[in-house]
């Protein structure tokens, strides 16, 4: 009874594992052939390597920020807005955070002072504080 009971088991574990296929790879950049792999292929390759966006992890609303960084700093251009949604969902569905991810950022309240604050760290500090030290100019064409 027992060995029915274990070959059974078995038998069941077996076909759960082997329902769920690898979803298949593009030889070329790595990503995952699903959903709208295609269009972000085409706009995101244009940039950068595939692999810039394939390390990374996050949530629909992580990968929304980094699109409105891109356009705001990086040269991105407006995206309609299907096209971006597009982009978010199978970013968020097949790189999302999972089960491994990094911890959210430590709140400066909670930190410890900084031990390496020198008198001319500090002063610089204030000096960008002040508007005495100038930021960096924005893109050319912006």
């Amino acid at each position: 009874m027992r060995f029915l009971l274990a070959f059974t088991l078995m038998l069941m574990l077996h076909s759960a594992c082997a329902a769920q296929e690898p979803t298949p790879l593009d030889p070329t950049t790595g990503m995952k052939m699903t959903g709208d792999w295609e269009i972000v292929r085409n706009h995101c390759i244009i940039c950068h390597s595939p692999k810039t966006f394939l390390q990374q992890r996050g949530t629909e609303s992580t990968w929304a920020d980094t699109l409105v960084w891109m356009q705001k700093h990086g040269g991105l251009w407006k995206l309609e807005p299907a096209i971006e949604k597009s982009i978010i969902t199978y970013l968020a569905v097949n790189y999302g955070p999972g089960d491994k991810f990094r911890r959210a950022p430590i709140p400066l309240s909670l930190m410890p002072a900084n031990p390496y604050a020198t008198e001319a760290r500090l002063e610089a500090e204030a000096k960008k504080k002040a508007g005495l030290i100038p930021t960096a100019p924005p893109p050319a064409g912006k």
